[in-house]
């Protein structure tokens, strides 16, 4: 079977594929404690992005900036834990992660806004502060949805109907 998630990177114009480093995809694989989605592991053991990719609202992570975003940058280093893997971002610097946690592996838009605190997670809507404990629910709760699961996404991308929410957009719906 065609594996969706390649034949979408192959078919954009500004992407660079090439073999993957082994190394450094042990290290995505160790970082997710193996709980990466079939089709992304697929893709990504056969071939990379040599370079960060943009297309529309997002940007697609070659394998380092996969690492650093999960380890060193915030919100991925402190959503990992969680369960949520980076492996993309918004053009605004938001993660696109999937649910580790989830078999459907759900993709999510975390807020580097929101979701930058390591004790809590913080906002204000109708003249009110509110502030919830940084926890796997309050994640889910606060970051939008953006496909029920992560081949679902990957159709979203391919038609082009894949969208992202931005700070004020993500607030409004809480």
């Amino acid at each position: 079977m065609d594996n969706q998630l390649l034949s979408f990177l192959r078919s954009l114009d500004n992407a660079i594929l090439d073999k993957p480093n082994e190394s450094e995809l042990q290290k995505i694989k160790e970082l997710s404690l193996n709980r990466l989605p079939a089709e992304f592991l697929e893709a990504y053991s056969t071939a990379v992005p040599t370079d960060d990719i943009e297309f529309e609202d997002f940007v697609f992570y070659r394998l380092d900036r996969m690492i650093e975003e999960n380890t060193d940058y915030i919100p991925g280093a402190n959503l990992l834990p969680l369960g949520f893997f980076t492996f993309a971002s918004t053009f605004d610097g938001d993660s696109i992660c999937f649910d580790m946690n989830d078999s459907n592996y759900p993709v999510y838009q975390c807020s580097h806004s929101l979701h930058s605190g390591e004790d809590d997670i913080s906002y204000s809507k109708n003249s009110k502060f509110v502030e919830l404990i940084f926890n796997y629910e309050n994640v889910k709760a606060t970051a939008p949805m953006l496909a029920k699961d992560f081949k679902e996404f990957i159709s979203l991308l391919k038609s082009g109907s894949a969208t992202t929410f931005s700070v004020t957009d993500m607030i409004e719906r809480l």
